[in-house]
């Protein structure tokens, strides 16, 4: 498994590096691929992605050249936009937000300016800054990929009025979310802190609870099954949003019925990655 892990790292097939996770962050890979087939799939050809926490900008720049890389592959575009205070994070609550790990002014931006080169920026408090962003969305650019790297549960959940408040054709029918908080980083002491009551955990089990019964965020149950390495920890914090009043989600015939056999062989069908 792992000469066949080193033999992709050397390949130049992209869908054979994101099988491998041979790239510094995989799921930003998955995420983007992943986006990019369900996009083909509903006949749309340029989609946002997005991070909310930018912090330094590492992140950012490698979604940049990734998704670079993804459209030189699938044909479908990508539009970068990073959401950020600028300042690290914002004042902290309650025990919700984990104290016991962050601080107000943890993770500021030290060159906001050098990451316009990457991103569409929108510098602020996200609960400020979101709902601008939500009324500008367009049919003929759906959000298709995010990543939540926030940190605490207050600006969690500010994130999540973009799966709430949207408008159904103003995102993928599902949309790939990486949540980095759910479980941090395995070799950090505070990953053991991370519960279902506090953080993005809560956050994403009240936004499932809440009022609307045609948004929910789910977790992506094949994923294990189409990877050669099961434990790697990303696998546990990719979720997809499933908008189930979009339009390509409602009943009616969209195509002449098929056999077990034609539907099989139904190309539209096939999920390469």
């Amino acid at each position: 498994m792992l000469a066949e892990r080193a033999r992709a790292a050397a390949s130049t097939d992209l869908r054979e590096r994101a099988r491998y996770d041979v790239e510094a962050r995989p799921f930003y890979l998955f995420g983007l691929l992943t986006a990019a087939d369900v996009a083909r799939f509903s006949g749309i050809d340029h989609v946002a992605a997005i991070e909310f926490g930018v912090a330094e900008g590492a992140g950012l720049r490698a979604l940049s050249e990734l998704a670079a890389k993804v459209t030189a592959v699938t044909g479908v575009r990508f539009t970068i936009y990073g959401f950020d205070t600028g300042a690290g994070l914002p004042p902290l609550v309650d025990v919700r937000d984990h104290p016991e790990i962050w601080q107000a002014g943890d993770f500021p931006t030290r060159d906001p300016e050098a990451l316009s080169e990457h991103a569409k920026m929108v510098w602020g408090d996200i609960a400020e800054t979101l709902p601008g962003f939500i009324a500008g969305l367009t049919p003929a650019m759906p959000v298709g990929f995010v990543s939540v790297d926030v940190d605490i549960y207050r600006s969690s959940v500010d994130c999540l009025t973009l799966f709430s408040g949207a408008k159904a054709d103003c995102l993928l029918p599902v949309v790939p979310a990486y949540f980095d908080d759910t479980i941090g980083g395995p070799a950090r002491i505070g990953s053991l802190f991370r519960n279902r009551w506090c953080g993005q955990l809560l956050a994403i089990d009240e936004f499932n609870q809440g009022a609307s019964a045609s948004r929910k965020i789910d977790t992506l149950r094949t994923l294990r099954y189409r990877r050669p390495f099961v434990d790697e920890p990303w696998l546990e914090q990719m979720y997809g949003l499933h908008v189930l009043d979009h339009p390509l989600r409602q009943p009616g015939a969209t195509r002449p019925a098929l056999s077990i056999g034609g539907h099989a062989a139904e190309d539209r069908m096939i999920w390469p990655l």
